[in-house]
């Protein structure tokens, strides 16, 4: 699977979520930005997203979250899923590859307690567009760039 930002593809239109973190105990202060990045597969559906954190525009942390249920992660798998796996998929998880050049921990509770029910139809809604804008003609050539 390849993940490009939502921006690449939707351009202006694409929302990033911005925050400016004072006086946590364990996070750098400074502007957060939350890049959300979706699956380039056309045959993929695995309805998930890669955040990508940036500090002060510093990619210093990647998130992978997936919004649906263990169940459906086990189905879209075509196999049981062990628990490493399961992690990685459904729910917030710290991406294998992350920079972690801030402290996973910490910003994984922090994005976790970011994640209302408006936060995960954003995303949702972002994920819908992305893919039916990579369906087109013009969304495929972005692609290939």
């Amino acid at each position: 699977m390849s993940f490009i930002a939502a921006g690449e593809i939707l351009g202006a239109t694409a929302r990033v979520r911005t925050l400016t973190i004072a006086r946590h105990p364990m996070l750098p202060d400074g502007g957060y930005a939350m890049v959300d990045a979706y699956c380039t597969d056309l045959a993929c559906d695995c309805r998930k997203t890669m955040i990508l954190v940036h500090l002060d525009h510093r990619h210093v942390t990647t998130i992978n979250f997936g919004w649906e249920s263990p169940e459906f992660y086990a189905r879209w798998y075509g196999a049981p899923l062990d628990g490493r796996t399961l992690a990685e998929m459904q729910g917030p998880s710290i991406d294998l590859n992350s920079p972690d050049l801030v402290p996973p921990g910490a910003m994984l509770a922090f994005f976790s307690a970011l994640l209302d029910e408006h936060y995960v139809e954003h995303l949702r809604s972002q994920y819908a567009r992305f893919r039916a804008a990579i369906a087109t003609p013009a969304g495929a050539q972005r692609l290939v760039r």
